[in-house]
């Protein structure tokens, strides 16, 4: 990432996190979403396939509404490749990533019976909350644009998103340990641009070595990956770009 795009990623997430409600707070992720031609998204938890009461678990509808009575009427839920591939992955994907071999007639018939409401491509970004159930953020449209390497910033924003509209946000006056002189060095060259082999380049390590110190800074900042560590070390004023 360069420095333009951390800087409009901190920008988004201030404003996030200051937003008082939440159809501020989706007004602003509707405006980031809509950069990269994503015109729908839906924000909900993910209960058992079999829950017929799955609706409840909804944050945010941005759905067509023709769609969602089709997916309801027709109980896509229960065959839904994408709800059940983000109950199971940790990793962002893109719905034509799925593997075509493994869907199920059914699960077919709902990718295809999607992009007749204009959803011919979309995303999902997979949350797993500690001591909760899994949940996804999901977005769609008829022509996305996701450029290489955009998935860490979208990933980061639908994760706070979603922390945000279901209070999960931690605490501000959670106390944390901050980082070490090494591991703000490190994060320091990754909000530079710089790859681990890189870094491992520049600091005469092993690349091993700052994977390790990654993880521990993600674990030390609450972070979901670097993009999202490199903010939060801004806002603690622990880096400087």
């Amino acid at each position: 990432m360069n420095n333009e795009a951390i800087l409009e990623l901190f920008k988004t997430i201030s404003e996030i996190d200051s937003s008082r409600s939440s159809e501020k707070v989706l007004e602003i992720f509707r405006i980031v979403l809509e950069q990269y031609g994503l015109q729908s998204f839906l924000i909900t938890g993910l209960p058992v396939p079999h829950d017929d009461k799955w609706q409840r678990a909804i944050l945010c509808d941005g759905w067509p509404r023709e769609w969602l009575t089709r997916y309801e009427s027709e109980n896509h839920f229960l065959h839904d490749p994408c709800a059940a591939r983000s109950r199971i992955s940790a990793e962002p994907f893109l719905w034509h990533q799925l593997p075509t071999e493994g869907l199920t007639s059914r699960g077919r018939l709902v990718m295809d019976e999607a992009t007749e409401f204009g959803m011919k491509d979309g995303l999902c970004v997979p949350i797993h909350v500690p001591l909760a159930g899994p949940a996804v953020v999901t977005a769609a449209s008829d022509r996305i644009e996701i450029p290489p390497g955009a998935m860490p910033v979208i990933e980061t924003l639908c994760v706070h998103t979603f922390r945000k509209l279901s209070r999960l946000e931690p605490r501000r006056d959670k106390p944390t340990a901050p980082l070490t002189p090494r591991e703000r060095e490190l994060l320091q060259w990754s909000a530079h641009g710089k790859s681990a082999e890189d870094i491992s380049c520049i600091l005469g390590v092993t690349t091993n070595t700052v994977e390790s110190h990654h993880r521990n800074i993600r674990e030390k900042l609450d972070a979901i990956n670097i993009a999202h560590a490199i903010v939060k070390a801004l806002r603690r004023h622990e880096i400087q770009i």
